[in-house]
């Protein structure tokens, strides 16, 4: 006897858990908060302690800040970067970081977005203005502008779907590298100043972890920590390649290039680590 076959079900994506995660969930999301956070902090006082607390410090930072120069055309574009870090600009990018996730209805990341910029540049200008005192007369440690660009490119891969994370990490690590790196071409800041900035960024990164992970209401375990540090360190080399096509160059030629591909070096492997890492947090830790 002839039969009609069963109609053929289309195979659909199971929904996202809408429950919170366990509380041996959110101790993981804390413990790894609480680590990057402690490194976060160690980083800064040797950066201070090592760059504007010692005159021997002070002066090698200073003369790997001498050690990079620029052509006049490639000044013009990175004045044409670097003049978009404005408080204009930084409201603007922080508006565009929470509508993103609130649109997504993650309500969680749209605050810990928030704190991490907001905390972050706050940080940063009390540090630089209220407390730390150079060796030279005016402190400039840690940098605004790297605070802004890291702590916005920290904020976008905090915010950014699953999918599209690894892309978003890549064109973070490019724009905060360059922003970073930029100012110390331009001679506003010395290396020590950008890398303070950084441990500054990864203070914070690790408090939006913490509110994120912890106030979730979804489950969520992400398989794509290869390929984010893949992109991290892609958008880094990105980043040198566009210094050196746009004229940045070693200041007094062969003679500074081992200082300038070393300043450049220690810089690009500070953004490369904090953007994956926090890509990579926020990949497994947040839905």
């Amino acid at each position: 006897m002839l039969t009609t076959p069963l109609p053929i079900r289309e195979r659909i994506a199971p929904a996202p858990v809408e429950s919170r995660p366990s509380q041996l969930d959110r101790w993981q999301i804390w413990l790894h908060a609480v680590l990057m956070a402690t490194a976060a902090g160690a980083g800064l006082v040797v950066v201070v302690r090592y760059a504007i607390y010692s005159t021997t410090g002070f002066a090698r930072d200073q003369r790997l800040m001498e050690s990079l120069g620029v052509t006049s055309a490639g000044w013009s574009r990175l004045m044409d970067v670097l003049g978009l870090v404005t408080d204009a600009g930084v409201a603007i990018a922080l508006l565009a970081c929470v509508v993103v996730a609130m649109a997504q209805r993650r309500w969680a990341v749209a605050a810990a977005a928030g704190v991490l910029i907001a905390g972050a540049n706050l940080t940063t200008q009390v540090l630089k203005h209220h407390v730390l005192q150079s060796v030279a007369q005016q402190n400039s440690l840690p940098s605004g502008h790297t605070t802004v660009g890291l702590s916005l490119a920290l904020a976008a891969v905090v915010v950014a779907p699953y999918r599209w994370r690894p892309l978003v990490t890549a064109g973070a690590a490019a724009l905060a590298t360059f922003i970073g790196a930029g100012t110390v071409a331009a001679h506003w800041h010395r290396p020590g100043d950008v890398l303070a900035a950084g441990m500054v960024c990864l203070g914070w990164a690790a408090v939006a972890l913490a509110i994120a992970g912890g106030l979730q209401r979804r489950r969520h375990r992400g398989r794509q920590a290869h390929a984010l540090w893949l992109a991290s360190v892609a958008g880094v080399v990105f980043a040198g390649v566009v210094f050196v096509a746009i004229g940045v160059r070693p200041s007094f030629g062969f003679h500074d290039l081992p200082r300038a591909i070393f300043a450049l070096g220690l810089m690009g492997a500070m953004f490369g680590i904090v953007v994956a890492w926090v890509s990579s947090a926020v990949d497994r830790w947040v839905a």
